[in-house]
């Protein structure tokens, strides 16, 4: 599947050539048009590990400059969005006062001051703008997070931060889980010394389409979460259902919302095992797990105050034969969904919006291009 999207993305690309492509398109009384291009990042002599990198990119919260890291050097690399260049690298050790640890990264976050959080499976740490170490965090050794969390539990170190850098957003359940697992969310102020706790049944649908290897040693096939801070609040959605948590934590209430449309279920099928008894059987289930529908993250869209998300899943009839189908939600400020459009491309993955964009990072030749899709509503 992982190849079909690409070569989608790279034929998307080609056929963009320099110029945008347009495309117009109606659907239940709305209208819309769409436009393609994209951009190279220049990056000089820089190696940037464009595959990795897809996977490890952190925008600021002014959407100015995109942050994308290579895992093999250990290098951050700023790059402005403006004239699509690198500006400057940080150079990361495992040890010292730039020293991220022995074990990966696997989260970045930028503050408004520019300072860097990274997350790796031992602990959090906060840099400054220059790539320096302030400090390590580990909810393991902070007994004010202990006494908050359910006995044998543990928080997550990934999630998200606000723009300020000073509040935490994760998970907490029985395994640290990155962003799998989870039984409810977890709020940490640490500079205040605070922890706040808070179920989100919406959770418990990643264990419902959870893939288990029975033996001695199991090994789990999970859904995945998507975990944002908006506005206040905090977002949760899971590729599995069609449906969004919102927390608000000034308030400190709870809602949630599920969707359905002609195009689009409350949830997955599931027609696939979920107990099963050897490696090639577990894979044959993960294949048919992943061909059913993929409900993707909600992204914010600042210019025009509204939420899209895009969905896929395969389908097989006598006309179109196999066929992937990728559908695009749009949901308003308050996240009500207004329209499900179908046939529309691929951007899926790690993608953002800036400047009415909607940007996604895709590797040509080892070098790094942005395809960017401008959505213009016409009625």
């Amino acid at each position: 599947m992982k190849k079909l999207l690409s070569l989608l993305m790279i034929t998307l690309l080609f056929s963009c050539g320099e110029k945008p492509n347009s495309t117009s398109v109606s659907a239940e009384g709305f209208e819309f048009s769409y436009e393609i291009d994209t951009v190279k990042v220049n990056s000089g002599d820089l190696l940037l590990a464009v595959d990795r990198g897809l996977s490890h990119m952190a925008l600021s919260p002014d959407k100015n400059s995109l942050y994308f890291y290579n895992s093999t050097e250990k290098r951050l690399d700023e790059i402005d969005l403006n004239n699509y260049e690198i500006v400057r690298s940080i150079q990361f050790t495992q040890e010292g006062p730039k020293g991220i640890g022995s074990l990966s990264v696997y989260e970045f976050h930028i503050t408004e001051k520019g300072e860097i959080f990274t997350s790796s499976f031992d602990a959090i740490r906060k840099m400054d703008s220059s790539g320096e170490l302030m400090t390590r965090l580990n909810w393991d050794e902070m007994d004010f997070v202990a006494e908050q969390i359910p006995p044998m539990t543990i928080a997550s170190f990934a999630g998200d931060f606000n723009d300020e850098g000073n509040l935490f957003f994760g998970t907490y359940g029985k395994s640290r889980g990155g962003n799998s697992s989870g039984e409810g969310l977890i709020v940490i102020n640490w500079e205040e010394e605070k922890a706040t706790l808070k179920e989100v049944p919406l959770l418990a649908a990643l264990e419902e389409y959870e893939i288990v290897l029975e033996g001695e040693i199991q090994t789990v096939s999970s859904d995945r979460f998507y975990l944002q801070e908006f506005n206040n609040q905090v977002l949760i959605s899971t590729n599995g259902v069609n449906g969004i948590s919102i927390y608000d934590y000034k308030s400190d209430s709870l809602i949630e919302k599920t969707y359905s449309s002609d195009m689009l279920p409350e949830r997955r099928a599931g027609n696939f095992p979920r107990k099963v008894n050897s490696m090639e059987v577990l894979q044959d289930a993960v294949k048919a797990k992943a061909l059913e529908h993929q409900f993707g993250p909600f992204v914010y869209d600042e210019k025009s105050k509204r939420f899209y998300r895009i969905s896929y899943y395969r389908s097989v009839s006598p006309l179109d034969g196999e066929k992937w189908n990728f559908i695009l939600s749009i949901f308003d400020q308050n996240l009500n969904l207004l329209h499900d459009i179908a046939d529309f491309p691929s951007f899926t993955g790690n993608v953002f919006f800036r400047d009415g964009r909607l940007y996604k990072g895709i590797n040509l030749d080892d070098e790094l291009y942005f395809i960017r899709l401008k959505i213009k509503p016409t009625k």
